[in-house]
């Protein structure tokens, strides 16, 4: 009976049964990786993970419990240990589809990605009714590119299960990258119904703003996800501000500051303070699909988030006094415990081939961990570390303010810069989120931007190279400002 609640994802119903079973036995693993899975439906992954390490210290060679740990281990951002516990299960039965598929969203292994490709096809034969295998078998396409077979397979999971909420959402990042923004928003609205989803459900008295005019009321729009998210979507705050009196923002604190000087919003608040009075709200990565943007139709006025004066003064005798070099930001790491990070991050070593360009002084503007690599900066590379200056967003947008060039890999700076109109070069994924497309060099949501793209998935070593020799060519500085 908890198997099959399992398999039906009825999370609560399926928790009895599992818990009957491991009184009945206490020693039999099965009944607590069930568990596990129904507290992983339910979005306790706290629960879940204990679950899964009680399912191994009682059957050792439980494979699938070994996958299903690092999954939630995954989630938490504990990418060391899942990375562990999926090589555990590869160990144990190296054709595990799941395993190979997560093991290699780590790695970035293109093999374990076919023979992801290969188990799950197996699955969908022998069950085709299986819409967990399908919708498998369609992220599994998308991570290699094969976008069709992705967006074919997603059709026989929702054929089999149409309330599958984590198939409509995987989905929806397809057709955006594909450009299909009608549909991709109606998918990505179903994020709000996955259990598991690392920004739950905000709960308000208030009614969901859905777009109409509000004579005489206030909208608040809250951030849920990332600081390059909410940076990417503030955007949309004058047309918010359009339809009502006033627009409360609630966002991350570390961009607080920064988000009070952005057109259309009347009082930012830091999530979890207390909110002042509202009469609607909107998550604000709902925002595109309450203003129906296409491709074509992505909103831009000119930049949107403007450096604080008084510290872009501050900053200035640190960021040079305009000496004729070419002033280039660097940023090459994101945060280590995003999901995806190996796929975007690299090292300050490997762009070391950008230390050719004559003339040029370089700038770090990376945070966190990976900041210690600028005390060893390439061969060559002439690099100013400033960031022991840096308290906040308000501060990296003052020092990017006197910057000619941001190069940088996908993460926050990237839309930082994009926002501000700052010339900014980013590396690309070969598999890219969904912002960046396919097979464009530029960007619809940030005029300003230039793409760089993988030739192959893993390998930077093409796109650095035309970077440095886009710099050399002293293309960074024709795109930069007077």
């Amino acid at each position: 009976m908890a198997e099959m609640a399992a398999d039906a994802r009825q999370a609560e119903d399926g928790l009895h049964w599992a818990q009957r079973a491991i009184a009945a036995d206490p020693r039999a693993g099965a009944p607590h990786f069930t568990a596990g899975r129904l507290h992983e439906i339910a979005g306790r992954l706290t629960n879940a993970e204990a679950s899964y390490r009680a399912a191994i210290r009682l059957a050792p060679d439980h494979a699938k419990a070994h996958n299903n740990l690092g999954g939630v281990l995954h989630m938490q951002g504990q990418l060391d240990a899942a990375l562990a516990s999926y090589r555990n299960a590869l160990e144990l039965d190296p054709r595990q589809p799941e395993a190979n598929q997560n093991y290699a969203s780590i790695v970035r292994d293109t093999g374990a990605l076919e023979l992801a490709v290969e188990g799950y096809l197996r699955q969908t034969r022998a069950v085709p009714e299986d819409a967990e295998a399908h919708n498998n078998l369609a992220n599994a396409y998308r991570e290699l590119g094969r976008h069709r077979e992705a967006l074919a397979s997603f059709e026989r999971a929702l054929a089999a299960d149409p309330e599958y909420a984590e198939a409509h959402f995987s989905r929806s990042f397809v057709l955006l990258l594909c450009g299909d923004y009608e549909k991709g928003w109606k998918e990505y609205e179903w994020r709000w119904r996955i259990n598991a989803f690392n920004a739950p459900a905000r709960r308000f008295p208030q009614a969901p703003w859905d777009g109409r005019k509000i004579a005489g009321g206030t909208i608040l729009v809250h951030a849920e996800q990332g600081l390059g998210d909410t940076l990417q979507f503030v955007r949309y705050a004058p047309w918010v501000a359009e339809r009502c009196s006033s627009v409360i923002l609630e966002c991350q604190p570390e961009l607080k500051s920064l988000m009070e000087s952005v057109t259309g919003i009347g009082q930012v608040v830091v999530q979890g303070e207390a909110l002042p009075p509202f009469s609607a709200h909107v998550p604000m990565m709902s925002l595109p699909g309450v203003f129906g943007t296409t491709l074509e139709s992505v909103p831009w006025r000119g930049p949107y988030v403007q450096a604080d004066p008084e510290r872009s003064a501050a900053w200035r005798p640190r960021a040079g006094r305009g000496d004729g070099a070419l002033k280039v930001g660097l940023a090459w790491a994101g945060r280590p415990q995003q999901w995806d990070d190996r796929k975007r991050s690299i090292t300050l070593d490997m762009l070391a081939p950008l230390a050719q360009a004559s003339g040029a002084v370089f700038y770090s503007v990376q945070m966190g961990e990976a900041a210690a690599q600028s005390a060893s900066p390439p061969a060559g590379m002439n690099l100013v570390d400033l960031t022991a200056g840096i308290r906040d967003f308000s501060d990296t947008a003052a020092l990017l303010s006197h910057l000619d060039l941001m190069i940088t890999i996908d993460t926050s700076v990237a839309h930082l810069a994009g926002a501000m109109g700052v010339p900014t070069w980013v590396l690309v994924a070969h598999a890219p989120d969904w912002r960046y497309h396919l097979g464009r060099s530029d960007n619809p949501w940030y005029p300003s931007m230039r793409l760089y793209r993988q030739d192959r998935d893993g390998d930077w070593t093409g796109p650095i190279a035309r970077v440095a020799e886009a710099l050399a060519a002293g293309k960074g500085r024709a795109n930069g400002r007077p």
